[in-house]
């Protein structure tokens, strides 16, 4: 999500100087640090409109404050199986044009950088509080009980090729493989905030608690923004599986200091990698490999005015991998928060659904790169949402259209859609991302089940040889 302006303010200060009889504001901004001490600012991230009562008596702040950042005591401890991250290495070219001395880029002409010029325009034509009051019931993603039998089997058996992907909701993605449980950009709190009692609230639940998940042996995050990478959830993560470990693009590992750093073992639980390195993870029990790479995607970072883009952003590819460490059948690739063109300021609306149009433009060349040097992949779970109005969130969010071209530069065979359906954080209304993504299939003369859309909860299976949803 865009990261934009920000107005800071102490939370007594505040509550002496604003009314609490519940008229509508608008607030910017982001808490002004990172890690554990996030707690202590009361700030808000992105152009929303929000109602409140009482929300900044001092009594209600410490009261939200301790129960959203103290770690429930109550949660069971879980087993989770051991495993071994090897040491990194790079894959391929050691360029480092992202690199721009103590922050990082996007090296490429389809990104553009956002100038702070067209905030005053985003402020007048966003309105994110008038979308969230158009959702009906029936524009909600479809919701189903998870497959708890499949879930387990998948958990208990190495199933050779098979690869399970279940949607969480947003971009959280249980990825199960070989054996292993593999949870992408997970998000369990009602906002992505950094408070809990402002920002953006999910409209759709998520299909379980993070205590039924089975043993989470890698949590993998594609940025630092705050609806990829939650404190609570994290936190959560670590005292219920305490031997998983994360997987961070650089810069980000310092931020986990507000976790146990190492497991039962004393081996290091966060690892952070560049785009192009990569890690063989091994389970002690059964020997099983897999390899995560770390891949590049076109977005940005930021969880402050004061750090933005000073983290790397990725997208991730998992191959399981035989006994030699070779690949093997089975190769996944997680977008978690890209975008893939930018759409030049005036451009016609009609003409941000036409490819004859878009396929002029510039196009992020990183994705054709991992389809030539790890695909084809036979899933990949790619973002289709977050992406009005396109002149400002082109850079660095997909719409359906781009998502169609990310999944043919990749050498997808099959494709699942992600960040949507979960939080209203721009202005498309919220059944226009699947709505679009399907009449993008029909514009390229892709098959329906190509690249599809699954309901909260759903489970997708594919092998080498078949596919199963359900």
């Amino acid at each position: 999500m865009v990261q934009t302006i920000s107005f800071f303010f102490a939370a007594k200060s505040y509550a002496a100087k604003s009314p609490v009889s519940g008229r509508t504001i608008m607030m910017f901004g982001y808490r002004k640090s990172t890690g554990p001490n996030e707690r202590t600012h009361f700030v808000y991230r992105g152009f929303i409109r929000y109602k409140y009562r009482g929300f900044f008596s001092e009594h209600f702040q410490k009261k939200m404050l301790k129960r959203v950042f103290t770690t429930t005591a109550a949660i069971a401890m879980m087993t989770t199986s051991t495993i071994r991250a090897t040491p990194v290495h790079a894959q391929g070219s050691s360029n480092k044009d992202h690199h721009d001395g103590n922050k990082f880029k996007n090296p490429w002409p389809s990104y553009t950088q956002f100038s702070y010029t067209a905030l005053p325009k985003l402020f007048w034509t966003m309105d994110l509080g008038g979308t969230e009051k158009k959702i009906r019931p029936s524009d909600l993603p479809q919701k189903v009980d998870i497959n708890w039998n499949l879930i387990k089997k998948n958990n208990d058996e190495k199933l050779n090729d098979a690869i399970t992907a279940t949607w969480m909701g947003h971009a959280c993605v249980l990825l199960q493989l070989r054996g292993f449980n593999v949870l992408f950009d997970p998000i369990f709190s009602d906002r992505c905030s950094p408070i809990q009692f402002g920002g953006p609230k999910r409209y759709t639940e998520p299909p379980c608690k993070l205590s039924e998940l089975p043993s989470i042996d890698a949590v993998v995050i594609s940025h630092n923004h705050y609806d990829h990478m939650d404190l609570n959830t994290i936190k959560q993560l670590d005292t219920l599986y305490p031997n998983c470990k994360f997987y961070v693009p650089l810069g980000n590992k310092k931020w986990f200091s507000l976790i146990n750093k190492v497991d039962s073992a004393g081996n290091d639980r966060v690892i952070e990698l560049d785009w192009w390195e990569n890690v063989h993870i091994v389970k002690d029990k059964t020997q099983e490999q897999i390899r995560l790479t770390c891949t590049p995607a076109q977005h940005q970072s930021g969880r402050t005015p004061f750090d933005k883009d000073k983290t790397l952003w990725s997208s991730w590819s998992v191959e399981a991998l035989d006994k030699e460490g070779q690949a093997t059948n089975g190769k996944v690739f997680f977008g978690g928060d890209t975008g893939y063109r930018g759409i030049p300021p005036n451009t016609k609306p009609e003409s941000e659904y036409n490819y004859e149009y878009l396929d002029t433009l510039p196009h992020c060349p990183a994705f054709k790169e991992i389809g030539d040097r790890i695909g084809p992949f036979d899933l990949a779970l790619i973002p289709i949402g977050a992406y009005s109005p396109r002149w400002f969130m082109s850079p660095f969010h997909c719409s359906p259209e781009d998502a169609v071209d990310v999944h043919r530069d990749i050498k997808s065979k099959q494709s699942i859609a992600i960040h949507w359906g979960t939080f209203v954080l721009t202005d498309e209304p919220v059944q226009d991302p699947p709505q679009r993504l399907e009449a993008a299939m029909k514009q390229r003369g892709l098959n329906a089940d190509d690249f599809g859309v699954l309901p909260l909860g759903g489970s997708f299976t594919t092998t080498a040889k078949s596919t199963t949803a359900s």
